[in-house]
């Protein structure tokens, strides 16, 4: 592990910690008023959060300012995110644009997003999932599958695609663009649900994880679709937004990283 570390104390009573570490859990002890015994103990315990678990990019920089914070606290965890593209109003509308199917696919959309994002105890909400007025506002979902290099996407991030015709696009069957999953029924649909739950990840103004600047080298999936402007650490290799993560789609399943993320206030805020 490799550690530089610097502290100053500015007028206002508030000590500034800016340090470098190689894969490792953060720490910070409210050394306010400890003299150099509490610096000395910020930094054992920096060395000794370290974890063979952790994804944190070598080399990365971080600067935070602590107060009287008693004790020792745990760097809080998020992901990437838009805030430009958050919905003012977390309750988010949502319908199938004419023509789509009639069948098991539209519920197992509805139920995949009510088990994930509608579940995370924030206050965003998608509803409705009903066919599309002409003038209908909120997220538009179009489902097609003319092509191999026309997967689902969606053509902006969160509210960028308010009222936009397919503004999310899905597939259903499978025949053009990720065969495998026409593989068996029970493949089509943990497919269906699981992609649906990383494009309303997109719709709630989620960024993909590998466009992060701080991805570690052993994620090489490229870079897609447009990049957030909010970055908070740690990188998270289970998020459903990440290329990189060895369960496709995390099945589905929102990482605790997503879920803190969209609870956070700077976020949808808990319910």
């Amino acid at each position: 592990m490799k550690l530089t570390a610097t502290w100053n104390t500015p007028t206002e009573g508030v000590t500034t910690v800016k340090f470098q570490m190689r894969r490792g859990k953060q720490y910070l002890f409210g050394a306010l008023g400890l003299g150099a015994a509490g610096l000395a103990f910020l930094v054992f315990c920096t060395l000794m959060g370290r974890s063979a678990n952790s994804t944190q990019a070598a080399g990365d920089t971080y600067a935070y300012s602590v107060a009287s914070i008693p004790g020792i606290l745990r760097i809080k965890n998020k992901s990437y995110i838009l805030p430009a593209a958050l919905w003012k109003n977390p309750n988010v509308p949502v319908c199938w644009e004419p023509g789509t199917p009639q069948g098991p696919e539209r519920e197992w959309v509805k139920k995949a997003i009510e088990a994930s994002w509608n579940s995370a105890k924030s206050k965003l909400r998608f509803y409705g999932f009903v066919d599309c007025a002409p003038t209908a506002r909120g997220i538009r979902i179009g489902v097609r599958d003319v092509s191999s290099d026309d997967g689902p996407h969606v053509v902006d991030l969160g509210n960028k695609i308010d009222g936009v015709a397919s503004g999310l696009v899905l597939n259903f069957t499978f025949k053009t663009w990720g065969t495998s999953c026409a593989a068996n029924e029970t493949e089509r649909e943990k497919c269906i649900r699981s992609i649906a739950v990383h494009e309303f990840g997109h719709g709630a103004g989620f960024a993909h994880e590998q466009n992060r600047a701080d991805t570690p080298g052993e994620c090489t999936k490229p870079k897609q679709g447009p990049n957030g402007t909010l970055t908070l650490t740690p990188w998270d290799p289970k998020s459903v937004m990440n290329y990189c993560n060895p369960v496709y789609n995390n099945n589905g399943v929102l990482s605790q990283l997503d879920i803190d993320t969209v609870r956070d206030t700077q976020v949808y805020g808990p319910e």
